[in-house]
């Protein structure tokens, strides 16, 4: 291989002195630049040569360095290469240097350099300088990276039905798990979170000579893994990350990363797609990964696909492949202060499930604190459900445990007392038709819950669900936000406008003492809306459990026109009949597009 390099850099050289001759019809000498040798195609060649004088036709030597390895630990020893070639063939002489560590054994064209104690950036130079005193220098930077620790915390959500009945003092959504089993393939250690759900490992470097490495997570029925970033930051000397699971679903596993090893790809979702062959678990290539309105393909070799999030919210996850069992219908938070990391088992096409269908979280989780009185209660599955036969035989109670009053129902009493609400075929809502009692402590007891899932397996048995929370004040509901936002260009000539509210509205309330003006202000024409009049000039539809507005109007607006919309009055109220605050001098300018 050496010298295959080292023919192809002579043969090189002598075309180009062959075509400096020619151009100059071999009478007058010309100076020419020397060519350096391509680089070699080992990964962890460096080649950076700088030509630097040339005598007549005497040509600068070709120098070529290969390091063994370009990231070590503290005081290893790497093993340098000089490929130096003079187009003349004369004899050359080789300087080494260091800007860091130590320069031992060195045998002309061979170098043993040992690294420093302390992680940084080292650069060794190689100077290779002909008879007539033309001389070429080459360098190649090797990263020390500094003994140090990697630590993992790993956290559950808490409504998740593997983690329900855990208990803390706080009112956080996620608690630390212990037992959780973390694995480092390129240490060869395992490790084991304890009671406050971290595990730390040792990162020693003159075992691990790659900036990143694989970390495996299994925790009862989720299993993660994701590159971690174990070149501690500078002063450091340790790798901080956290992983937060959230509830998973059938074949699936989903958690939020934050950390050292995640800050490249916060806002992000990483989805890796598997299936299970014959006992082993591969990657699947070339599924189709649509989260929200984003969309990736899973690469081959990895079967992961990243997706840049354009949502701050939970959002769809839909996976898809000929021949595959299509994956869809599931809700995963997507945060802008980490990485959403998906592990997803796809099923060939007509395969017949292994597993039982389950439920995956309940909420109010718990001990939850500050619950809404007027809900939502939400039951997540691990599954899509046959949705119309959902409550043919299911038996729950809610008790006030403070003043003991119970309300015990069964499956048609549900539809009389509890507004149901779907979301998919995986998640059901039920809002309370009477709001319950602010700041008051209650139970909820599932005691009876048959039901299938749409591929017609039998739901698990889970008799005797039971878990205690209590309510938050009953305030007033407040607007979150509203669209389009003040300022705004280029808005649709259709709207939609939006409210969002941070609660459940009384959807007919929004009809009393309602006021809204519009004015077009290039041509001041403008009108006025009430509550009588709204659904002549718009379609009012109501979203996410009656939190959100929304108001489409029947005839476009002008193109490119500025108006200004203001709410001067509004009766709406919460489904507690708590009357919204923030309508006053609500208003808003924004302008059209084009057609």
């Amino acid at each position: 291989m050496k010298n295959g390099r080292l023919f192809k850099s002579f043969v090189y050289t002598m075309i180009l002195v062959w075509v400096g001759m020619t151009i100059a019809g071999c009478t007058q000498a010309n100076s020419l630049s020397s060519n350096p040798a391509a680089a070699d195609t080992n990964p962890e060649s460096v080649l950076n040569t700088v030509d630097k004088t040339t005598k007549g036709e005497n040509y600068a030597p070709v120098v070529n360095l290969l390091a063994e390895k370009t990231v070590v630990g503290p005081e290893n020893e790497v093993i340098i290469r000089a490929e130096t070639l003079d187009p003349e063939g004369s004899q050359l002489e080789i300087l080494w240097n260091a800007d860091s560590g130590d320069l031992i054994n060195t045998d002309n064209d061979r170098v043993v350099w040992r690294a420093p104690k302390i992680g940084t950036s080292a650069t060794i130079s190689c100077k290779a300088t002909d008879p007539e005193g033309a001389f070429t220098s080459a360098e190649v930077k090797i990263e020390v990276l500094a003994d140090g620790s990697y630590r993992l915390v790993v956290m559950a959500d808490r409504s998740s039905l593997l983690t329900s009945r855990s208990y803390s003092g706080s009112s956080d959504l996620y608690v630390p798990v212990s037992g959780a089993r973390v694995e480092l393939p390129v240490l060869g250690q395992i490790g084991v979170t304890g009671s406050d759900g971290s595990v730390e490992f040792t990162i020693d470097q003159s075992v691990v000579v790659a900036t990143s490495a694989v970390v495996m997570v299994k925790y009862l029925d989720w299993e993660l893994s994701y590159n971690a970033t174990l070149k501690p930051a500078a002063g450091s000397g340790a790798v901080l990350d956290s992983l937060s699971f959230a509830p998973g679903f059938d074949g699936v596993s989903v958690a939020i990363g934050r950390g050292d090893s995640f800050n490249l790809k916060r806002g992000a979702i990483e989805v890796m797609a598997v299936e299970n062959s014959y006992g082993t678990t591969r990657p699947i290539a070339e599924v189709t990964v649509d989260a929200g309105f984003a969309q990736s393909m899973s690469a081959a070799g990895t079967g992961i696909a990243l997706v840049s999030s354009l949502s701050s919210s939970d959002v769809n996850l839909r996976l898809s492949k000929n021949g595959y069992q299509t994956i869809d219908g599931y809700k995963i938070p997507v945060s802008l202060d980490g990485l959403t990391i998906v592990r997803a088992r796809l099923e060939k096409s007509g395969s017949i499930p292994d597993t039982e269908a389950i439920i995956s979280y309940t909420r109010p989780f718990n001990y939850q604190k500050a619950f809404p009185v007027s809900g939502p209660f939400e039951i997540g599955f691990g599954q899509a459900m046959e949705k119309e036969s959902f409550f043919d035989d299911i038996s729950l109670m809610i008790q006030n445990k403070e003043t003991g009053a119970t309300m015990a129902m069964t499956g048609p009493d549900i539809g009389r007392n509890f507004r149901v609400a779907w979301i998919g075929s995986t998640i059901v809502q039920l809002y309370p038709v009477q709001p319950l009692k602010g700041l008051t402590r209650y139970s909820l007891l599932i005691s009876r819950l048959n039901a299938r899932a749409a591929d017609g397996r039998v739901l698990k048995n889970y008799n005797g669900m039971y878990g205690e929370f209590t309510t938050d004040a009953d305030v007033s509901p407040k607007i979150l936000s509203t669209s389009p936002v003040n300022g705004a260009v280029s808005v649709g000539r259709t709207g939609p406008f939006v409210i969002r509210f941070d609660r459940s509205m009384q959807k007919d309330s929004l009809y009393d003492d309602l006021e809204i003006e519009i004015t077009n202000l290039k041509s001041n024409a403008q009108v006025i809306v009430d509550g009588v009049s709204i659904k002549s000039y718009f379609s009012v539809t109501w979203k996410e459990a009656d939190t959100v507005l929304e108001l489409v109007p029947f005839r476009m607006l002008a193109a490119e026109n500025p108006y200004l919309i203001r709410l001067n009055s509004c009766g709406l109220v919460s489904v507690s009949g708590k009357k919204a605050e923030g309508f006053e001098n609500l208003w808003g300018q924004f302008t059209t597009g084009k057609l």
